[in-house]
């Protein structure tokens, strides 16, 4: 089974919320997994925007990368702008991939308008999701 790492800095929403849908999408396929460089609560609209489209990451913890120094991935995908030579593992993933997505933390005004911007991102992060379980899993194909 292949073995996928998507990567933020924090791992607070982006990351996760492509962990949740690559796990969606690759169900027996390949393993997901999410970290980051510096371990934060996972954010709530991450959480109620995600769970709005059915997939539930409220048990999901943050990670800090060094937990998964011993393994090796097929692919690591970088969902912010974090440089690849500011992550550090132990061993060159197969596959680096950079694909970032807008920070919805960075939304202002009221929380309707701010779970707004989340909502966007999810489902911008579906859509790569779908892309990404296409090209390189064959999936609906």
């Amino acid at each position: 089974m292949k073995k996928i790492l998507v990567f933020s800095n924090k791992n607070s929403a982006r990351s996760q919320m492509l962990q949740g849908w690559l796990s969606y999408y690759l169900k027996d396929k390949a393993e997901v997994m999410s970290a980051g460089n510096h371990v934060e609560p996972i954010n709530m609209l991450a959480q109620k925007a995600m769970m709005e489209s059915v997939i539930d990451i409220n048990k999901y913890t943050s990670k800090n990368i060094s937990e998964y120094n011993h393994v090796f991935f097929d692919y690591l995908i970088i969902v912010d702008h974090t440089k690849t030579d500011d992550i550090i593992l132990n061993h060159e993933p197969a596959e680096i991939i950079s694909h970032p997505f807008e920070n919805p933390g960075l939304a202002e005004g009221t929380d309707m308008e701010k779970l707004r911007s989340y909502r966007e991102i999810c489902n911008d992060i579906e859509d790569y999701a779908m892309e990404f379980a296409m090209k390189h899993f064959n999936l609906f194909q």
